[in-house]
């Protein structure tokens, strides 16, 4: 039996018998001429349809109810009173917007989890409860904050606004462990941002629909949970099984005949990133990452490099000629004149590099000839046609290339 056929079951009930009987009958009068054969049928066709119909109603208002039940007006007003707190002098739209991109980030993760198979006690309920009961007590002792209990009180503020919350809270934390668990090295905040990223990546894949309607419901517009982050050219350097090791403006030749100590000393911003479970790379892959947080742990004196991963490519290091300059005196002479900006991301592997005093400088030749050249620790800089010919020069770099 299909699922079609279940759901007429469940609606019209289990009509075997009825079956039998119009069997018999129909047996019993096959040699009777009926006067109104195209009526029965016609009578028989408009059941079925409005039966079938109703069954269709039934299936649809249960999957709205189902999308309805991913998100709660009453909690994104919670999330709204808070922001309307901790940000001064924004407008209505802006307030909503923020408060339901905190709240889809909630949601989100506590429906990744289930996806995992996580589940929470009556106990962990328990304790979140009490966590985040004493909290909203505490909170009260704040004017600014004093202002959500005024009318309501904190108990009843606390059961209308936030019990709701607390499978999604508890099962939050469960997620938390799970991946700090996971990524033993990495700095916790780096951790929750990575839970809180992986999460938004499966709701978007399952829910987006759900989400865009309760968007419009609300008037919550131009909304967006994806980020775009920095996007860095270089090569990995090491892979351990959940994470990998990058060094940016370094191509595989610049490692050869190193060891794994000499290569990390040599390249102390290396940067670690955990592997993306749809893409895995190997050591010495020349890849472009996109990445939007970073952070730095100082151990001991010795500072690690931590970044999150948006998005990471393989691309092709032969395309870069590696030059021997002959003249590095005159090299020098020449980027004392060089005021470097912020680094910017070319999109694609240099054209030339070569080594001077020590750091790796990248070249592209743009439009018109022009060279925009890219230098480690110092930044970038576009050069005009006429010092683009002078550095060519230097370089021993052909005119017509």
């Amino acid at each position: 039996m299909n699922e079609w056929q279940k759901e007429l079951v469940k609606v019209a009930g289990d009509m075997e018998e009825s079956k039998e009987r119009v069997k018999k009958r129909v047996l019993q009068q096959h040699d009777v001429k009926s006067k109104k054969p195209i009526r029965f049928a016609l009578l028989t066709a408009i059941v079925t349809f409005c039966l079938v119909g109703f069954v269709m109603v039934q299936l649809l208002n249960k999957d709205m109810k189902q999308s309805a039940n991913l998100f709660n007006d009453t909690q994104l007003a919670h999330f709204e009173n808070i922001m309307r707190i901790i940000w001064f002098e924004k407008d209505e739209e802006s307030y909503r917007r923020e408060a339901y991109g905190r709240y889809e980030k909630l949601v989100a993760t506590y429906y990744y989890a289930k996806s995992l198979g996580l589940q929470y006690s009556e106990a962990e309920l328990k304790d979140e409860r009490k966590v985040r009961y004493d909290q909203l007590d505490m909170l009260q002792q704040v004017p600014e904050y004093a202002e959500l209990f005024k009318e309501e009180g904190v108990d009843k503020y606390f059961k209308k606004y936030l019990e709701p919350l607390l499978p999604m809270y508890t099962t939050k934390k469960k997620l938390e462990a799970l991946y700090l668990g996971k990524y033993p090295t990495f700095p916790k905040g780096i951790v929750e941002q990575l839970v809180t990223q992986d999460a938004l990546r499966y709701f978007d894949k399952h829910f987006a629909e759900q989400a865009k309607t309760f968007q419009e419901q609300n008037g919550i517009k131009n909304y967006s949970s994806s980020s775009s982050g920095t996007t860095y050219l270089g090569t990995v350097i090491k892979v351990e099984s959940n994470a990998f090791l990058f060094v940016e403006g370094v191509i595989p030749k610049d490692l050869e005949n190193l060891s794994q100590e000499q290569i990390i000393k040599k390249y102390p911003k290396a940067t670690w990133y955990p592997v993306m479970d749809d893409f895995q790379v190997k050591q010495e892959d020349y890849v472009r990452i996109e990445s939007n947080s970073n952070q730095s742990i100082d151990e001991n004196g010795i500072v690690t490099h931590y970044g999150l991963l948006n998005n990471v490519e393989i691309c092709e290091p032969t395309v870069t000629t590696k030059l021997n300059i002959q003249n590095e005196q005159e090299a020098i002479q020449f980027f004392q004149q060089t005021e470097w900006q912020s680094a910017e991301d070319m999109g694609s592997p240099p054209d030339y590099s070569f080594m001077l005093k020590g750091a790796r400088v990248d070249v592209w030749v743009s439009y018109g000839q022009s060279l925009y050249l890219y230098k480690v620790g110092s930044g970038t800089v576009h050069l005009s046609q006429k010092r683009s010919a002078e550095l060519k020069k230097i370089l021993g770099i052909e005119e017509s290339q």
